[in-house]
């Protein structure tokens, strides 16, 4: 008799996906484009929910009585076979319907989908599946509208071991593979896989059970496991897995922060004369704060090591000034300073107090923008090339290139988080190794700084400059608007300015909500004041129809300004006393006091008045405090990390089980744990598996 085949060799969790069992090119490519590529990452993609078997109801014992329309319907569970499914098309709206019978044996449950035909393709009589939604009483008794569902098998013959557990994970379908596939795949993944050798420092690990037990306990979790702790990923597996993600990013960032220590850098030279050149740039006394963040810069600059510091601080803190007396401490010594910024209108406004604090050696200067026209780009590239310019403010412009400097010493970058990491490096390699000084005009929590910054030196701005008063700040309803209108038309008939930010550019970026335009509300602001002139202020304009715009209310010509977000940064005209915002449920608590910093600027104490009919608990972070340290954690909170500063960017680590936000104290510990490791140096295997980590995470894209 022969013998049984021999079992599979076990998997290390590097090992690539296409070792499984039915993983042919389809299902690798719909896994890569989902970020999986190995093992390790299909076991870490965990279940999205978990069904609580206990929480699933029968048929037979749902509550059948009529639910009130205004009522808020309780989501249920329920499991069946499907039976008469068909589809049809109302007469009236020609709206699809796609309808179905599901019964577990102690009833049936009519399913009802709207205008989702693929449904009729997807799903067959006789499939077994997991519904989850409201109930309804219609006109055929109790039913489920719109429900979401979960196939878990055929009839009868549906596997009984996903019930021999209490909790049945579910997975997200990828392409062509369903989420019971998935099921199929980290199933086998978890019986092959081979246990990692044991990495992770002692006090993060003390406590918590191994790599593999705890994707194990994820994927199949114990009859004992508590639901609220699965559902909020809070279980000592889950904190196993993270404390493996942010220690790795940790000592990546440990690592990365020693071997710049060890770089020489260019020594700026520093003399009584500097000192007293310096300070006849300076418009005013510098308060405490930037004094000493100067003082950090100043060490920084003459210590023979590469500079890399974020400067950061709330709205008004002068972040702008510090950053040119850093600039001016090299160009003044014989070198160059780039000043990086996202976009034009935040170009010409850094050009123009540059040229306010030189005076008479403004033309040492030089602008450089993506749209200026080729001779005036050409003599712009020549100044630069020949050293001429020495204090350099650009966009974008300044990665191309053709922009080549004589002798780069220090890049500022404003607002880094706008920029590619591939944008910031080419910069960089256009000097000998430049210092490097990043500005935040968002402040930034810890926790989200330890992570997009944690290989620069901190210095923070904690202060306002004397005069600036606090901003009363309303939130009002859109009944009580013309409380909003009031306080603009007192504001313009006292001989001030006025900023009115709208949400949308035209109706065809009006999403489910319905929402005023800036079209809208540029009519509305036409008929409340007739004889203002208004300028009018989006992304969609080009460069210098956007610029002449802007300076016609920098200069008083227009009285009010009608704008989008474009001006959450770069725009300084004192004599603007007013904001008003609407729909400002469509922005985030860090925007909204970016633009709230807008006004403030002058001796007239200011306004800022958000109109919004939702959300307001949110919004009322920003009536409550003006600390934009204590906003941005709460907005942090409320939005996560991703969306932080209005986009998605690249240069965020993309974890798959830690949170910035929820574990932001686990990621202070891996900090302390990586600085120790650190120090006492790397074996070959975890510097071997940092590497894989570094890879995954894209840690070399950070900072």
């Amino acid at each position: 008799m022969a013998g049984s085949p021999p079992p599979p060799p076990p998997l290390p969790l590097s090992a690539k996906l296409t070792v499984l069992r039915g993983v042919g090119p389809t299902f690798a490519a719909a896994l890569a484009e989902n970020g999986i590529e190995t093992v390790r990452d299909l076991l870490l993609n965990l279940p999205y929910r978990y069904v609580d078997r206990g929480s699933v109801l029968r048929i037979g014992e749902l509550d059948r009585r009529p639910v009130p329309p205004d009522f808020e319907r309780e989501i249920v569970t329920v499991m069946g076979v499907l039976k008469d499914l068909r589809q049809t098309t109302t007469r009236i709206q020609r709206m699809t319907l796609i309808e179905a019978l599901l019964d577990d044996g102690t009833g049936p449950l009519r399913l009802i989908w709207f205008n989702q035909a693929y449904l009729a393709r997807v799903l067959k009589p006789g499939d077994r599946i997991l519904a989850f939604g409201p109930l309804s009483m219609g006109r055929h008794g109790l039913e489920m509208r719109g429900p979401a569902f979960e196939v878990v098998g055929r009839g009868t013959d549906a596997p009984e071991d996903l019930w021999v557990r209490r909790f049945l994970p579910l997975y997200r379908k990828m392409g062509p593979l369903t989420g019971r596939v998935r099921q199929r795949l980290v199933q086998e993944a978890l019986d092959r896989a081979q246990p990692p050798e044991e990495w992770l420092p002692m006090d993060l690990a003390r406590g918590l059970p191994g790599t593999l037990p705890a994707l194990r306990l994820l994927h199949q979790p114990g009859d004992d496991s508590d639901p609220g702790e699965l559902e909020a990923r809070a279980t000592p597996a889950h904190r196993r897995l993270a404390s493996e993600e942010l220690f790795a990013f940790a000592l990546g960032v440990t690592l990365r922060r020693a071997g710049r220590l060890k770089r020489r850098g260019l020594v700026v030279p520093t003399s009584p004369e500097l000192r007293e050149r310096l300070k006849a740039f300076l418009p005013f006394h510098l308060t405490g704060a930037q004094r000493t963040a100067f003082k950090e810069i100043v060490e920084d600059l003459t210590s023979g090591r590469v500079m890399n510091r974020l400067l950061q601080g709330d709205v008004g803190s002068g972040k702008t000034l510090v950053a040119f007396l850093a600039m001016a401490m090299v160009a003044e010594t014989g070198g160059q300073a780039a000043l990086l910024v996202p976009t034009e209108v935040l170009a010409r406004q850094h050009a123009a107090t540059f040229e306010r604090l030189l005076k008479e050696d403004a033309p040492r200067m030089q602008l450089l923008l993506g749209t200026m026209k080729a001779a005036e780009k050409r003599d712009a590239l020549a100044r630069i090339a020949s050293g001429e310019a020495r204090y350099v403010v650009g966009t974008h412009a300044l990665f191309q290139e053709s922009v080549a400097f004589s002798r780069l010493e220090l890049v500022v970058v404003d607002e880094q988080h706008r920029f590619g990491v591939k944008q910031r490096e080419a910069l960089k390699a256009k000097g000998l190794d430049p210092h490097w000084l990043v500005m935040s005009a968002t402040p930034i929590p810890r926790s989200l700084a330890l992570a997009l910054f944690g290989d620069l030196e901190q210095s923070v701005l904690d202060e306002l400059p004397p005069g600036r008063q606090p901003i009363g700040t309303r939130l009002l309803e859109p009944d009580d608007a013309e409380i909003a209108w009031e306080a603009v038309e007192r504001e313009l008939e006292a001989g001030r300015q006025a900023f009115v930010v709208s949400p949308a550019i035209d109706p065809a970026d009006e999403t489910k909500v319905r929402l005023r335009d800036i079209q809208a509300m540029e009519a509305l602001l036409q008929g409340r004041f007739p004889d203002t002139p208004i300028a009018v202020v989006h992304g969609r304009l080009k460069g210098d129809e956007l610029e002449s715009r802007m300076e016609a209310f920098v200069k008083g010509e227009a009285r009010i300004l009608l704008a989008t977000t474009v001006i959450e940064v770069g725009v300084d005209v004192p004599n603007a006393t007013v904001m008003v915002v609407d729909h400002a449920e469509r922005f985030g608590l860090s925007q909204l006091h970016q633009l709230r910093g807008r006004v403030g600027r002058g001796r007239v104490r200011s306004r800022f008045l958000m109109i919004s009919g939702s959300d307001t608990e949110r919004l009322r972070a920003l009536v409550e405090t003006q600390d934009g340290f204590r906003i941005a954690q709460k907005d942090l909170e409320l939005r996560g990390p991703g969306e932080f500063f209005g986009t998605r960017q690249s240069g965020i680590p993309q974890f798959q089980v830690a949170d910035l936000v929820r574990d932001r104290q686990l990621l202070a510990r891996c900090r302390e744990s990586a600085e120790k490791v650190a120090q006492r140096g790397l074996g070959d295997a975890l510097a071997a598996w940092l590497r894989q980590e570094q890879a995954r995470l894209r840690l070399a894209e950070i900072s």
